[in-house]
């Protein structure tokens, strides 16, 4: 059955995400089993100096990727004036109270997402920090004779433990707001496309569903 949708990223965006997406992994698959010393996965993907040199040059590409990221975002910024977006905001606070309320029966139903919910913005400032934290310390460890062993040590604990949290996150929490719809499993090609369904929409994101519909952007609940 078609479906009407609206654009609701730039291509930019998308590509950015497709290329996190794959760098990520590539660094979680060369990663851990460093860090746990799963020297059988090691040996399978070409032993310790390959393994290591992929997770650098994949290293590199997301640190590269972070900074034309926040390039891309400044530009926008300044080109298009926008205020809020995913800068954290009372309104946050608010929202994640009454979705508590609702989880537990005292309210009717969950809060009216605008364009960035709490939830998106909880993925996005993780990513962004998580980036920034692995990133400064993985050139720590790759460079250790600049360094002080103390930096280095925090450096290791750092590098190690934000990597497991990072998994952990993608994983659990990332896959299931993106790829449920409240504990229904379902495909969501919004980060393959940019593109959401006009029901989807409405049903997650209904004040940015309304503005569509106040700018004309949508018309009678249709895209034009």
């Amino acid at each position: 059955m078609n479906r009407e949708e609206v654009q609701r990223f730039p291509p930019g965006f998308v590509w950015q995400h497709g290329v996190l997406m794959v760098a990520f992994t590539v660094l979680a698959v060369t990663g851990m089993p460093l860090k746990w010393g799963w020297w059988g996965v090691v040996r399978v993907l070409g032993g310790y100096e390959v393994v290591r040199w992929i997770h650098r040059v994949s290293g590199v590409v997301l640190i590269g990727l972070g900074v034309v990221h926040v390039g891309h975002a400044v530009w926008l910024q300044v080109k298009d004036g926008r205020r809020g977006g995913l800068w954290p905001t009372l309104r946050d606070v608010r929202d994640v109270v009454h979705d508590s309320r609702f989880l537990v029966g005292l309210e009717p139903r969950r809060a009216r997402y605008p364009r960035y919910s709490y939830i998106n913005k909880f993925d996005y400032w993780g990513a962004f920090w998580g980036v920034a934290i692995m990133a400064a310390s993985g050139l720590v460890l790759w460079f250790p004779q600049t360094f002080s062993n103390l930096t280095i040590h925090v450096s290791h604990i750092a590098h190690s433990d934000e990597a497991l949290l990072a998994v952990i996150a993608i994983f659990i929490w990332h896959l299931y707001h993106v790829h449920t719809l409240h504990g229904r499993p379902r495909l969501n090609r919004v980060w393959l496309t940019g593109r959401i369904p006009l029901d989807e929409l409405r049903r997650e994101h209904p004040e940015e569903h309304d503005e569509l519909v106040r700018s004309g952007r949508i018309r009678d609940g249709k895209a034009p």
